[in-house]
């Protein structure tokens, strides 16, 4: 039960909470007097024992900061969370905890509270989601319908459910959303989603249990949010687990490759990331579930009616030319005008010493209010223009830029950046 103390705050109830390496710091509040206290101060050494807690954790000590070599100005000091924001941040954590008594907890302490306090919090719950959403931008792909009620039961249901769906919200870096915000567009143009519209609206049923929630890494946990909600020619993409590990989604099966199985020198382990981990489908090797999912978007997931792929160019080019292989290796960052998905074959054999690598660069489609996608296809000594912009006319002797007027600027910025704009687009084949 989310209880106070005279004060207002138990200073034994500040307790750290994980989830991977981040930490934040929880206190179990009574709502109710935070609500109608809105001025109530936090108590200084509570505050005092929370923070030390942070400033004394093993990710922010000195051994693991880089001490600055000239002086440097004082930083401003963090803003301290209003306890408002505290109490919203504990309840939530317990609404999609694991441990069913912490839910049960959280669900006696709703049914005990007045209807005036239910409203309040119902108002603050869907406010901080909007902020949320707003500082993921997220606002023209998702909308969780979990607030439309009337009756004093429902008001209920729909604050546990909010609360729900503010911890999915929150958890991660906010890289995973965004992630998953800028394949929702791309899957909208190539109509995966219901009427091939955004943005998808989702009920708190959408929600994974609280327990596959937690045991799944984070990015694959979202998606399994909105896969459901998605189809390719009549199949259904939810996310399904299988037996001894295997994932499936519509037709493509695939498993999560823990860290400990890559070999010490795999090219994968230096970026390894827990929440979006490695991803082995058949001989194909992904440094991450994110490019596992754009790589079948573009190549299995992308012949729906009207989001259809179209190769409109290919260009041979030498496996020896340095341009070539900085635009199949360099990092990249949608400032540079597009987003690399990168995989290698391999044969399914992790040890391959000579596996063939691939890249993706998606120039179009995944930015808010896009509406053509258009991605370069590296591959073997081929660079390939691909784009679901239909051509203006069918002359192939027009120039590009005549034919595919919004996607062609996006392909020259990318290769211009490589200096290949002009050995690509006016030596290269048109298909289309």
């Amino acid at each position: 039960m989310l209880h106070t103390a005279a004060a207002g705050v138990s200073e034994q109830s500040c307790v750290a909470h994980r989830r991977g390496h981040h930490s934040e710091v929880l206190v179990a509040i009574d709502w109710r007097r935070v609500i109608h206290s809105p001025r109530l101060a936090p108590p200084a050494s509570l505050l005092s024992q929370c923070l030390s807690q942070i400033s004394h954790s093993p990710m922010a000590s000195s051994s693991h900061q880089m001490r600055p070599t000239t002086p440097q100005p004082p930083a401003a000091p963090p803003a301290v969370p209003s306890l408002r924001d505290l109490a919203i941040t504990k309840a939530a954590d317990m609404a999609m905890s694991p441990d069913p008594a912490r839910r049960n907890k959280l669900r006696a302490q709703i049914d005990d509270s007045n209807r005036a306090i239910v409203d309040e919090m119902l108002t603050l719950v869907k406010q901080r989601i909007e902020v949320v959403i707003r500082r993921l931008e997220l606002e023209d792909v998702l909308v969780f319908d979990v607030f439309q009620c009337a009756s004093r039961r429902a008001k209920r249901r729909a604050l546990r459910n909010g609360l729900k769906v503010l911890h999915v919200l929150e958890q991660g870096s906010g890289g995973e959303w965004r992630a998953m915000g800028r394949f929702i567009r791309l899957a909208a143009i190539h109509r995966l989603t219901p009427n091939a519209t955004l943005p998808l609206r989702l009920s708190a049923n959408a929600l994974p249990s609280p327990t596959a929630f937690h045991q799944l890494p984070l990015i694959m946990a979202l998606y399994k949010t909105i896969g459901h909600s998605l189809t390719h020619q009549g199949t259904n993409l939810a996310l399904q687990q299988g037996i001894d590990g295997a994932y499936r989604i519509g037709n493509e099966s695939f498993r999560v490759v823990p860290l400990g199985e890559l070999p010490d020198d795999h090219d994968y382990r230096s970026c390894y990331k827990r929440s979006d981990p490695v991803i082995r489908s058949d001989h194909l090797l992904f440094p991450f579930f994110s490019s596992f999912l754009l790589r079948t978007l573009l190549e299995r997931w992308c012949r729906e009616e009207g989001g259809y792929d179209r190769r409109v160019l290919c260009e041979a080019i030498s496996h020896n030319n340095d341009r070539y292989l900085r635009l199949l290796t360099e990092p990249m960052t949608e400032q540079q005008g597009g987003i690399a998905v990168d995989y290698r074959l391999d044969d399914g054999n992790l040890h391959h010493a000579n596996p063939a690598y691939r890249r993706d660069v998606i120039v179009s489609g995944f930015r808010p209010n896009e509406t053509v996608a258009a991605h370069l296809w590296v591959s073997g000594r081929n660079i390939s223009l691909l784009t679901t912009e239909r051509p203006e006319n069918g002359n192939l002797f027009q120039p590009l830029a005549d034919r595919f007027p919004e996607s062609m600027p996006r392909w020259r910025a990318v290769l211009s950046h490589f200096e290949l704009a002009d050995g690509v687009i006016n030596s290269g084949m048109a298909l289309r």
